[in-house]
């Protein structure tokens, strides 16, 4: 678990158990452990939606999912797809 997952889960510990909270009250860390690691996916997830442009720093998570147009895995596909030669006709030189 990285430092920020540390942090949501000593967070979710103390919103439960109260500020004196200790792990061995937790009857299952795995469980716990998971929560704080998905919630660190949707901060980062969040984050870079924002520097793309998407929402706005109050903005709900889903507000900003809602701004990403239907279309994107296609317009991916377009954007990064091989780009094709264009071949322009030769110019008969004249002697």
């Amino acid at each position: 678990m990285n430092y920020e997952a540390n942090i949501y889960r000593a967070a979710l510990l103390r919103a439960v158990l109260g500020p004196k909270a200790i792990e061995t009250k937790v009857h299952d860390m795995a469980r716990l452990n998971q929560f704080a690691e998905h919630l660190v996916d949707c901060e980062r997830a969040r984050s870079a939606m924002h520097a793309k442009g998407y929402g706005r720093g109050a903005s709900l998570f889903i507000e900003v999912v809602r701004q990403v147009p239907d279309n994107t895995p296609a317009m991916l596909a377009r954007m990064f797809a091989p780009r094709t030669l264009v071949h322009y006709p030769t110019a008969a030189r004249k002697p």
